[in-house]
């Protein structure tokens, strides 16, 4: 299933990182992940695949539990659980963490408006992403473990009336999954963005309470949205989906420094590898939409151009209403070269 691209090292790779094999044992450590997709999202196929490679380089020593589709928790509910100690891990995406640490709404910001992936590492695995790190773990008492998960660049996807330009979108119901950078964005472009849990948007389809969505398609096809009325897709790279793994220092401080090494260690291991494997899924559900009947528009240059010009007008606006740090938002600007 996995690419081969993944590293996924088991004995060699503990080996390769100077790591030894814990010795098998009973059960010493738990460790319960939340996370509110499906099982076959590639968030959770990554997380599962981390899960049962810690079980087994730990010897057994480390029991990894994962809950799917927000069966603990709600991804908006995650961080404040991590903070109280009710969750060992959870990996919530960063439109989530801005009410914690306000720099992590910068990456929806429209300066990152059509950005590639590459641009997009660039600062999140850079000093900048670091320094949010710090914060976050300053913030709510957790453990950030390493380089950010993603799941790639959301479309606008839609039911009844098809995208031609950005334009188009103007008094549309658009579902988001919240963050006020991604709400803003939808505003500015003609749009009445609604904030609805990923759990309740085939529904919320279904009965006409919005007429399109911002997502991936990844994750339409995780869901099979066609089925929910999705007939139209509008290419147009709105934001880059990133999840952040953190454990809470509620849990971490427990572990001996062998399981909390394990830890690290694996996910830089297999980072990378994510990455290309979400990459990857990204385009098979490209593919898989169209065979589908979902028809894909791509914007011309020029309508993107148009777009990111009226969310760029607005943007020292929306730094000031979401707290952003503007020598953060300069920083980044340099380094895009805008």
């Amino acid at each position: 299933m996995f690419t081969r691209r993944l590293i996924i090292g088991g004995i060699a790779g503990a080996a390769a990182f100077g790591l030894p094999v814990l010795a098998a044992n009973a059960a010493d450590y738990k460790l319960e992940i939340s996370l509110e997709t499906s099982p076959n999202h590639l968030r959770n196929i990554s997380i599962l695949k981390m899960a049962e490679e810690l079980q087994n380089r730990s010897g057994g020593k480390l029991e990894v539990k994962v809950y799917h589709g927000a069966a603990k928790y709600k991804d908006t509910d995650v961080p404040k659980a991590l903070n109280q100690g009710a969750l060992d891990m959870g990996i919530p995406v960063t439109y989530h963490l801005g009410k914690y640490v306000p720099g992590f709404d910068a990456v929806d910001l429209p300066l990152f408006y059509g950005r590639t992936r590459e641009e997009i590492y660039k600062f999140c695995d850079g000093e900048a992403g670091q320094e949010l790190a710090a914060a976050l773990e300053k913030k709510l008492g957790v453990k950030v473990i390493g380089k950010w998960l993603d799941l790639g660049h959301a479309q606008t996807f839609t039911v009844g009336k098809q995208l031609d330009t950005w334009a188009d979108m103007k008094n549309l119901k658009i579902r988001t999954p919240g963050g006020a950078a991604n709400v803003a964005r939808y505003e500015i472009l003609g749009a009445n963005p609604l904030k609805i849990a990923w759990p309740d948007v085939p529904q919320a389809l279904q009965r006409g309470t919005v007429d399109g969505v911002m997502t991936t398609f990844e994750s339409v096809r995780s869901a099979k949205l066609w089925d929910s009325g999705i007939k139209f897709a509008y290419r147009n790279n709105q934001a880059f989906t990133q999840y952040v793994p953190m454990i809470s220092l509620k849990t971490w401080n427990k572990y001996p420094k062998e399981i909390q090494d394990l830890i690290v260690t694996v996910w830089a291991e297999n980072i990378d590898g994510f990455r290309e494997f979400g990459n990857d899924r990204q385009l098979e559900a490209i593919e898989e939409a169209k065979k589908n009947g979902v028809n894909i528009v791509e914007p011309t240059q020029q309508d993107l151009a148009d777009a990111r010009n009226r969310l760029l007008a607005k943007q020292d606006d929306l730094v000031k209403q979401l707290n952003i740090d503007p020598a953060l938002v300069k920083r980044v600007a340099t380094a895009f070269g805008s």
